[in-house]
C-alpha cells in the first residue's frame, strides 16, 4: 500500500441487535477484540425511552455490527437500568460466545487424548457449549498425548494443544473458535502519523523475555517385540538404556538478543516426541521476543474507508517517531470507543507477527544505536524480509 496522505472520517455507526430489534445512537460505548484472549467484550448503554423500555435481558443473544460488518456475536451478561439528571437507559455488558471457554472448566470423558488431531480436541472441548470450530490452516500431525489438568479452563487446554502445532486459537465475528495462523490477511487500512493518528505510546519491554528456553520431557519406551516406539533390543540392559534416553529428552532454544543469562524451563505435558518439544521451545522464544516489541495507537474513527479495523491483520505503519516507514505489523487488539470528549476513536495494539506465530522466523529484530529507523527510546528497530 502506498503511503496515504489524507484521511476522511466515515460516518460509522454501531448497531446492536437483540431479540430481532436494532438499537443505535450512542453517546458512549466500547467494543473490544483481542488476540490476547479468546473473548471479545462490549459495554454499550442503550437510551431508555419513557414507557418503552428495551427488550434486552441477561443471557440474551446479541449481535454487534459496525456499519454493515458483523464484529461480535455474543451473550448479554448485564442489562441494568441507570439514570442521571439528563439521561436514563440500560447499560448492556457482555462477551462473545467464545468467552464461555475462557470462564469455564474443561470437561471431557477420560480427561485425555491420545493420537488425536487438534481439530478433534477442539471440537470435543467446544461442542458441549454449542460453539463451532473453524479451521483455516494446516494443523499438522496428531498430538500424541494431551491431558486435562484438574480445574483447567477450556481456553488453557486449547492453547497448550495449539502451541504443539504452531497455530493460533482465536475467535471470529460469529463467536466460533478459529484455528489459524497470525498475519495471513492484510489490513485494508494504514496507520499514518499526521494523517489519522491521534496518539501513540510504546508497549515494548524485555520483562518477560529470557536468554535460554529449555524443555525436558519423556517419550514412550516399548520393547521391539511388542508395539515398537523406540528400537529396543531384547535384553534388560537394552531396555534400561532406551528408557534412560527417553527420560533424558531435552530441547533448547536461544534468544540471541539477550545479553544476560536468564534461563526458563518449560513443562512438557505427557509423552512427547523430540520434534514436539523443540517446536514448543522455539514457539515460546519467538512469542516472548515478539511481545517485547509493540505500540499502542489511537486513530480517528471506527473505520478506514467504511470498513472496521480487524484483529490478526497486517497493517502498514508510517511513523518516523516509532522508526517505521511502511513496515507491516500485526494488529493484536482493536478497541472501538465513543464518548463526549474524544468522539469515535479506535485503539490499536500492534506487534511483530512472531508474537503470535511459530513459523520459522523471517523477521529480524535488531536493537542498536546509529543511523536507521529509531524507536521511541532511541534504539534502532530493523525488520528484514517478509514479516508474515
Amino acid at each position: 500500500m502506498a503511503k496515504p496522505t489524507q484521511f476522511t472520517r466515515d460516518d460509522a455507526k454501531i448497531y446492536v441487535t437483540v431479540n430481532g430489534r436494532d438499537y443505535q445512537g450512542w453517546l458512549s460505548s466500547s467494543v473490544e477484540r483481542s488476540l490476547e484472549t479468546l473473548s471479545s467484550r462490549f459495554s454499550i448503554p442503550v437510551s431508555l425511552i419513557p414507557g418503552n423500555p428495551p427488550n434486552i435481558n441477561r443471557q440474551d443473544s446479541i449481535k454487534i455490527r459496525i456499519n454493515e460488518t458483523l464484529v461480535v456475536t455474543g451473550t448479554v451478561l448485564a442489562a441494568e437500568p441507570f439514570y442521571r439528571r439528563d439521561d436514563c437507559g440500560f447499560k448492556i455488558e457482555g462477551r462473545s460466545r467464545s468467552g464461555d471457554l475462557v470462564a469455564c472448566s474443561a470437561i471431557y470423558r477420560g480427561g485425555q487424548w491420545r493420537n488425536a488431531k487438534l481439530d478433534r480436541i477442539a471440537r470435543d472441548l467446544c461442542s458441549p457449549f454449542g460453539i463451532d470450530v473453524r479451521i483455516d490452516t494446516d494443523i499438522g500431525e496428531p498430538i500424541r498425548d494431551l491431558k486435562i489438568e484438574h480445574g483447567e479452563k477450556v481456553v488453557q487446554v486449547l492453547a497448550r494443544a495449539a502451541r504443539l502445532r504452531g497455530v493460533l486459537v482465536t475467535t471470529d465475528a460469529e463467536g466460533r473458535v478459529l484455528i489459524t495462523r497470525a498475519g495471513q490477511t492484510k489490513s485494508h487500512g494504514a496507520i499514518v502519523r499526521g494523517v489519522n493518528v491521534i496518539s501513540m505510546e510504546s508497549a515494548s519491554t524485555d520483562a518477560n523475555r529470557h536468554s535460554d528456553y529449555f524443555c525436558y520431557g519423556q517419550g514412550n519406551v516399548t520393547h521391539h517385540k511388542s508395539l515398537q516406539t523406540l528400537d529396543v533390543g531384547g535384553t534388560m540392559g537394552d531396555v534400561a538404556k532406551a528408557f534412560g534416553q527417553a527420560v533424558q529428552q531435552k530441547a533448547h532454544a536461544k534468544d540471541p538478543g539477550m545479553k544476560r543469562y536468564l534461563p526458563l524451563v518449560i513443562h512438557a505435558d505427557g509423552n512427547n516426541e523430540a520434534p514436539d518439544m523443540q517446536r514448543l521451545v522455539d514457539h515460546t522464544m519467538r512469542v516472548r521476543r515478539g511481545h517485547a516489541f509493540g505500540f499502542k495507537y489511537t486513530v480517528e474513527g471506527w473505520t478506514w474507508q467504511g470498513k472496521p479495523w480487524e484483529i490478526n491483520t497486517l497493517v502498514p505503519i508510517y511513523d518516523d517517531i516509532a522508526g517505521l516507514d511502511g513496515e507491516e505489523w500485526l494488529i493484536c487488539e482493536v478497541k472501538q470507543t465513543v464518548d463526549l470528549k474524544e468522539g469515535d476513536v479506535t485503539e490499536l495494539l500492534v506487534r511483530p507477527t512472531e508474537a503470535y506465530d511459530t513459523v520459522p522466523l523471517k523477521t529480524k529484530v535488531r536493537r542498536g544505536r546509529g543511523k536507521g529507523k529509531r524507536g521511541k527510546d532511541g534504539s534502532v528497530l530493523e525488520f528484514k524480509g517478509d514479516p508474515s
